[in-house]
């Protein structure tokens, strides 16, 4: 007959782990990125220690000399337009409050069509 004292104990060792791992803080993250050629748009909506943030950014990464232009979407109902400030160069802002979570995002080109959007959850 075998032994159930090492299974007991495995098993009261993974309680204990999944009791202490869920004390831990969490931290909620949420991200994407869309490329129109090599420009590119992002977003990401986070939530360290119960604070809401989100960050957004657009960077022209061609030398095509066209814009390149962004649209944010809040949860909140706002939009933020992003473009790329110089030839070949970035924009990029940092939200805060629940109401500005980012909700989607798209990106085009001088002269292109938007991209589709980008769709992200809540953190």
């Amino acid at each position: 007959m075998r032994s159930t004292r090492g299974k007991v104990g495995t098993v009261a060792l993974l309680t204990l782990s999944t009791m202490f791992l869920s004390a831990l803080p969490a931290t909620a993250r949420t991200d994407d990125r869309i490329y129109d050629g090599w420009d590119v748009a992002g977003a990401g909506n986070f939530r360290p220690s119960g604070n809401y943030k989100s960050d957004i950014s657009l960077c022209d990464e061609e030398l095509d000399g066209n814009s390149v232009y962004a649209e944010f979407y809040t949860y909140g109902g706002a939009r933020i337009d992003l473009s790329d400030s110089a030839l070949n160069g970035c924009a990029q802002r940092t939200l805060w409050g629940e109401h500005n979570q980012i909700r989607s995002f798209r990106i085009r080109e001088e002269g292109g069509a938007w991209s589709p959007l980008a769709v992200l959850d809540r953190a």
